[in-house]
């Protein structure tokens, strides 16, 4: 029977969990070869590199958001971003996915066998789907202009709603990608209204490599100022088109309108959907219910011009009530970045 090589380290800081959220698959071959994961607000390799009868042994490198685009585009390679590592953590996973014996080591303290080689680019026709939708768009540079009077507050608030906005276009955008879908599918199927609404958005950040993520390049305020932000121009310019939706006052009217028609349908069933309705509940749908949000779904996407969403919607098999509470919290967050733009104190370019 096979053993795997004696392979010893530094025990984890107490208390340390590993706690990583897959990404994607990038090399399969039976499975799993190199994987991208995040932990918090970094990217992660994982490295398959042995396997007794039990276990499957990962070697875990992190990677900072250029080495990650650059091994994306067939620029760098797995073996350099291993070999500048501080440190390594290497771990035995069980068949049930269970993560034993975790130890850091340094990287001159793996065995050669374990090492990719020097010639291990993510080529194009060894990476998985997964690895070729992460690099078929490229982040740009996008500015949201400041203006007025403007408090530390606000400078805190506009990044927040934006960020978390833009963490609900990304996520319709990639729901065709494994970990998007199953964190969509997660986060709604657990929700049961309430004020963890934010917590849908975190946890799609938490499937956003950092070479999607909107990253502040530079920021300047001295009346007229700017956020300048390095991201995703497509989902940019839907937050852009969504919250033109809403500018006009009679677009507004219609948006709060159908807002207070839901609000008001949902108090009467006592279905909860919103942030400060903690209370209130159901625990199934009736089949006039289900036709009644399924509706107002489609009114909310008619209302915001998003027809080409309803089939990516659609696909994450959530119900009606699922899909319309992460619709309302999402209108919520627009309707704040609303009062900033009506106000003049930023411009959405």
């Amino acid at each position: 029977m096979k053993t795997m090589l004696n392979l010893p380290g530094k025990s984890l800081p107490k208390g340390e969990k590993l706690n990583f959220v897959w990404n994607a698959d990038l090399i399969t071959y039976d499975g799993p070869l190199v994987s991208l994961f995040k932990k918090e607000d970094d990217d992660f390799i994982f490295l398959w590199v042995d396997c007794d009868r039990y276990h499957n042994r990962w070697v875990v490198t992190p990677i900072n958001r250029q080495d990650l685009d650059s091994y994306l585009q067939e620029k760098l390679t797995l073996r350099h971003v291993i070999d500048k590592a501080e440190l390594l953590l290497v771990f035995e996973a069980t068949k049930s996915a269970q993560r034993r014996n975790a130890r850091y080591i340094t990287p001159d303290n793996l065995p050669d066998s374990y090492k990719p080689t020097k010639n291990s680019f993510l080529y194009e026709s060894i990476a998985t789907d997964a690895a070729r939708q992460l690099t078929q768009v490229r982040p740009k540079k996008y500015k949201i202009m400041l203006d007025g009077e403007l408090y530390i507050d606000d400078i805190a608030t506009v990044p927040r709603l934006y960020q978390q906005l833009y963490s609900f276009h990304y996520g319709l955008f990639n729901v065709g990608r494994p970990a998007v879908k199953e964190a969509l599918t997660r986060l709604l199927s657990k929700w049961k209204g309430g004020i963890n609404a934010v917590n849908i958005f975190t946890g799609l950040r938490s499937v956003t490599p950092s070479i999607h993520r909107a990253r502040v390049v530079h920021l300047q305020y001295n009346s007229p100022g700017h956020i300048e932000l390095e991201l995703l121009k497509d989902l940019a310019d839907e937050i852009d088109s969504a919250c033109d939706k809403i500018i006009p006052s009679e677009g507004f009217a219609k948006a709060e309108a159908l807002y207070s028609e839901i609000y008001a349908y949902f108090r009467s069933e006592r279905i909860s959907g919103f942030d400060s309705e903690t209370r209130l509940h159901t625990t199934k749908l009736t089949k006039s219910q289900s036709q009644q949000l399924t509706e107002y779904v489609d009114r909310y996407f008619h209302l915001m011009g998003w027809s080409s969403y309803a089939s990516d919607f659609a696909s994450i098999g959530l119900d009606p009530l699922s899909q319309l509470r992460m619709l309302l919290a999402y209108y919520r967050r627009l309707r704040s970045l609303r009062k900033y733009t009506v106000s003049g104190k930023i411009e959405l370019t």
